[in-house]
């Protein structure tokens, strides 16, 4: 039972939106009804959520306040028929489009002369190609907005009036033409973020007991045994209990390369099972998946304007009352209403209004196709105007999985003896260090005591009560802070290791030191390439942040052909650095792995999570989430943005000068309002063709 203040949402497909406007339309008007509490539209995926109060408000209500806009929405059954609705709705366009044309062109041959004085097929024209026209500009009207619909259906209706049946027939076509362009545009942009959701799969195969059960995957619950045959899509996320395959991640990731998986490995819904059958234990399904989570993301970030669509709205703020008010001055000054008709008609803002969406939307869709997940249309834009990379080492330049190389021991110390202790010490760390001695423990056969009195000091290393036995393992300044002195030729070896690139723990028991374990990371071979990729780009000084050492900090940046390195930086420090790279007037480009680097992601200009699949964590702190851990993704990301930002301003200056120059030569009588109407077109196919080098 509903009571007064509870809120539900419901998520609602609508057809019909096409541009920013149209979105902003349908917020203003639900935002009066009381017991609306918020409503987002996503245009690229053609969905409205709507919080509202049940008490105050019914859903019905909010349905029907969305369709008298001039907007369908779909219900379930129309939904799962809608690539059938929307080709049959293309194909009604195309045919009024054909039969509009085929009355002008009985028209322009003089045949109704003929038969009557009154220009009929004209008329016909008009009313079947203005009906939609007219149609949406009462809606405006009524909504006290004045919108290219008003202007179009004003050009109409005025030469109408006057007697220029036929100059009112050609606009009426010429705009049905336009809004056929801007609709089709706008499904092109979308068929990425379309195919998208088009692949998550309907139905699972259940096991029950010993017989496999069919059923809608909405139904499928946490715990369930799902069965997974060769060449089906895997429709949960899971752990295999039994089985092995090959399994095909690009909906994820972007990769089309199969990756081998066994049992206890995790697989994700909307992935493809290629060989073997797959008994899956389901750990989330519905919208808890990562897939459907990714979706979501692409949803959201679509609906996020980028800060150049300022330049768009602040345009059309202005330019809906100026073309009014030129119209009415060339009326004035030359006394020929065709001339202000044409003003009328020529004047394109929907053009400008589509420029930046119809980009971000087409981006950020094939973006996610590939495994890049951007978090809205400001962070599509700020990739483009990034000037400085800043990365992470461990985990983003480096494999993030070290391994133990040396073990030297000292004080009658053996090997054995040293990493026991070590690893007993280590034993509950989450740190990348302390699981390589862990690992290393145990590929020795070495047991691994319980600590007691376990103390982190942050950047630092660990001390604990290992066999009653106070041991340290951690850097050469928690040993000297201990007053644990080391030798010359101890630091020598240090020095030497760390030149190789190597990480160096010291172990002392009761403070004696007792041995050195030698860690490194293994750096990722893709990750040279793309730093040299992005340079080319124009990142001439990248800049790497670590917790290491200087010297081996220097080892792995210079086998980068990096040259700027920031060492021994607790997080806290790395988000200093940050800060202070943007307060000098840079924009940072920051790249981590979303986990130690978090602050300083969130802080950077643009932050960049490697490898986020299956990471909320890193995928919350990113503005930028990769689903592999492939550097070469990075590059990618950046020439993306900047390519979609040019298309921008491409587009915005192609809609603003067609606007400008179109005014000039209709208010002057050099453009009747006919080729007015054919003008109001040119601005719009232009646009169309250059935003469709996105999708290439």
């Amino acid at each position: 039972m509903t009571k007064l203040g509870d809120v539900k949402t419901i998520s609602l497909t609508v057809k019909g939106l096409d541009c920013a406007a149209c979105a902003e339309k349908i917020e203003k008007v639900l935002m009066r009804h009381e017991g609306v509490k918020g409503i987002t539209v996503y245009l690229g995926a053609e969905k409205a959520d709507v919080q509202f109060d049940p008490f105050l408000i019914k859903e019905k209500l909010i349905i029907d306040a969305i369709n008298s806009l001039g907007y369908k929405v779909l219900t379930e059954k129309e939904e799962a028929l809608q690539k059938n609705f929307l080709k049959g709705e293309r194909t009604f366009d195309l045919l009024r489009i054909g039969f509009v044309f085929l009355l002008i062109v009985l028209s322009l041959t003089g045949i109704t002369k003929r038969l009557s004085p009154i220009d009929i097929f004209s008329i016909i024209a008009i009313v079947v190609g203005g009906y939609p026209l007219i149609k949406h500009a009462y809606i405006d009207l009524r909504e006290k907005a004045i919108t290219a619909n008003v202007f179009m259906a004003l050009g109409v209706v005025a030469a109408t009036v006057i007697g220029e049946f036929r100059s009112a027939a050609i606009i009426a076509f010429f705009m049905l033409i336009s809004e056929f362009i801007d609709s089709f545009t706008m499904e092109k942009s979308r068929k990425a973020i379309k195919d998208l959701i088009d692949m998550a799969p309907k139905t699972a195969r259940v096991k029950i007991g010993d017989t496999e059960v069919e059923i809608p995957v909405e139904e499928v619950k946490k715990g369930d045994i799902v069965v997974v045959k060769p060449g089906e899509k895997i429709p949960v996320e899971g752990v295999i209990i039994s089985g092995r395959g090959s399994v095909n991640q690009a909906t994820i990731t972007g990769e089309s390369i199969p990756v081998e998986k066994k049992e206890g490995d995790i697989v994700y819904a909307a992935t493809i099972n290629q060989l073997g059958v797959l008994f899956i234990k389901v750990t989330h399904t519905g919208q808890d998946t990562t897939y459907a989570r990714i979706i979501k993301l692409v949803e959201e970030a679509e609906s996020s304007k980028a800060p150049v669509q300022r330049v768009a709205d602040k345009f059309a703020a202005y330019f809906t009352p100026a073309i009014l008010a030129i119209s009415v001055l060339t009326f004035l000054i030359t006394w020929k209403i065709t001339n202000a008709i044409a003003v009328i008609v020529v004047a394109c803002p929907c053009t400008v209004a589509i420029a930046t969406p119809l980009a971000v939307v087409a981006s950020m869709g094939k973006a996610a196709k590939r495994g890049i997940i951007i978090k809205g249309g400001r962070y599509l834009e700020a990739l483009a105007k990034v000037d400085t990379i800043v990365m992470d080492k461990t985990g983003t330049v480096t494999m993030g999985d070290p391994v133990v190389t040396n073990i030297k021991g000292f004080a009658e110390h053996d090997d054995k003896e040293i990493i026991s202790y070590a690893a007993g010490v280590e034993r509950y760390s989450e740190h990348p260090l302390a699981k390589a001695i862990i690992k290393k423990a145990s590929e020795m056969g070495v047991a691994v005591p319980e600590p007691e009195q376990y103390k982190v000091i942050p950047g630092m290393g660990i001390q604990a009560v290992v066999n009653d036995k106070t041991i340290i393992v951690g850097s050469r300044e928690m040993l000297r802070d201990k007053n644990i002195i080391l030798s010359e030729g101890i630091e020598k070896y240090i020095i030497e290791k760390e030149e190789e690139g190597k990480t160096a723990l010291l172990l002392s028991h009761d403070s004696i030191l007792c041995g050195v374990i030698c860690v490194a990371d293994i750096i990722r071979e893709e990750s040279i390439e793309a730093i040299a990729s992005l340079k080319r780009l124009g990142f001439d000084d990248p800049i790497m942040l670590t917790g290491d050492n200087p010297r081996t900090a220097n080892a792995i940046a210079s086998s980068l052909g990096i040259k700027n390195v920031m060492a021994q930086l607790l997080p806290e420090d790395k988000l200093e650095a940050i800060k202070n790279l943007e307060s000098s007037g840079r924009k940072v480009l920051m790249v981590g792995d979303g986990i130690n680097d978090a602050p300083a992601l969130a802080r950077a200009y643009v932050g960049i999570a490697m490898g986020a699949v299956g990471s909320d964590a890193a995928i919350e702190a990113s503005d930028v989430a990769l689903m592999r851990d492939e550097w070469k993704q990075i590059p990618e990301a950046v020439m993306i943005g900047r390519k979609t930002f040019n298309i921008i301003k491409q587009n915005l200056a192609v809609g603003i000068i067609f606007n400008l120059v179109g005014i000039a030569l209709a208010s002057t009588g050099i453009l009747s309002p006919a080729m007015a109407a054919v003008a109001h077109v040119m601005p719009d196919v232009l646009v169309f063709l250059n935003s469709l080098r996105l999708l290439k």
